[in-house]
């Protein structure tokens, strides 16, 4: 018996770092795709086509490589109840990694649901969500908040996704762009600092909420975080106004008003830049090559910071032909090129592999 399935990368549109913060968030799944193929084995070994690696692994076995993303997962089914025998994978992917499309979720999120399947196992969609969670947070290392995993899974077609994070309602939002598209530019770049600086952050959001004697950034005003020293008063701040501008960019995009849509990207960009100071020179070039210029109408940096993709609104066939000159200062700043990727939506497992909500217990 083998099982084939594919878990696909996504964009968020707005609300970033605001997921582990409570806080709302705007994403979408993109055509491109992290696909494994499982099969019952006497051992656990995986193959990576894209690292060209194949490794045997033993249960519980962290290797800090892209295995762990893997066997995380096994962990994760097992400590909820779940039993999974040994398995060969195969693991193909059309997502660049480091890019901040979340390849990393795609993976536990199309591993898990694989796993499931092959097992005979029963599960739902929020559960799956949560499964992928623990993996990542607890056996990979790293303190993700939900809305990755929750994307590859819960993604539709046409559609962005309205989640708050703090009481996981959501609603499908039409992406209404009329005559512009989302389009990715990829800065070729990643720095080392990026998952160190991530649980920084982290760490910094739970202190604002231990010195202010608060449950969630949900209960905090800009009366509250005034009294916080200047580096966590930025923090702070940082997450506030991008809930806020997530719930602007829902109204934006439902009143089919893409300018304004634009003008929430750009101010986002400049939040994550100077209140939270997870951009790079990088990706602060990108940006401010585009602002302004005609058929652009915003640009942020995506992901968790520190390289990874911008993501731009833009006039449609724009794509085509008006990011040369982009590129060609770009390499001459940087020594490296840009790589431009035109993406459209997605949907995610529960729809894409018709995954069936059970109450058959973990077995």
């Amino acid at each position: 018996m083998t099982i084939k399935i594919k878990a696909p990368g996504r964009v968020n549109i707005i609300g970033e770092h605001t997921d582990y913060n409570d806080g709302f968030v705007l994403p979408f799944a993109i055509d491109r795709y992290v696909e494994v193929e499982v099969s019952p084995f006497k051992k656990f070994v995986l193959t990576s086509k894209l690292y060209n690696q194949t490794v045997e692994v033993e249960k519980n076995e962290r290797r800090r490589s892209w295995t762990d993303y893997v066997m995380g997962v096994v962990w994760a089914l097992e400590q909820a109840g779940y039993r999974v025998e040994p398995f060969e994978m195969q693991i193909e992917s059309t997502l660049p990694t480091g890019a901040g499309l979340s390849s990393s979720a795609a993976l536990e999120v199309a591993a898990a649901v694989a796993i499931v399947k092959l097992m005979g196992h029963r599960i739902e969609p929020k559960d799956l969500v949560q499964i992928c969670v623990k993996a990542e947070r607890e056996f990979v290392g790293v303190r993700c908040g939900v809305m990755d995993q929750f994307t590859a899974v819960f993604a539709k077609k046409d559609h962005a996704i309205l989640l708050d994070t703090m009481t996981m309602d959501y609603e499908y939002v039409p992406l209404n762009l009329n005559n512009h598209e989302f389009v990715l530019i990829d800065s070729n770049v990643k720095h080392e600092l990026a998952s160190s600086e991530y649980n920084k952050r982290r760490m910094e959001c739970e202190t604002i909420l231990k010195t202010l004697k608060k449950r969630s950034f949900r209960d905090l005003t800009e009366k509250d975080i005034a009294s916080l020293d200047p580096t966590l008063r930025k923090r702070a701040k940082h997450v506030l106004s991008e809930n806020e501008r997530v719930l602007k960019m829902v109204s934006a995009l439902k009143d089919n008003r893409p300018m304004l849509a634009g003008c929430y990207l750009y101010e986002s960009h400049a939040s994550l830049r100077d209140l939270y100071e997870v951009s790079c020179d990088e990706v602060d070039f990108i940006v401010g090559y585009l602002k302004g210029r005609a058929g652009i109408l915003g640009a942020r940096i995506v992901g968790g910071g520190f390289g990874g993709s911008v993501l731009a609104l833009v006039r449609k066939g724009f794509i085509d032909f008006n990011f040369e000159d982009l590129d060609r200062e770009y390499r001459k700043l940087f020594g490296r090129s840009i790589k431009v990727l035109r993406v459209s939506s997605s949907d995610g497992v529960l729809f894409s592999h018709l995954i069936s909500p059970g109450s058959e217990s973990a077995t």
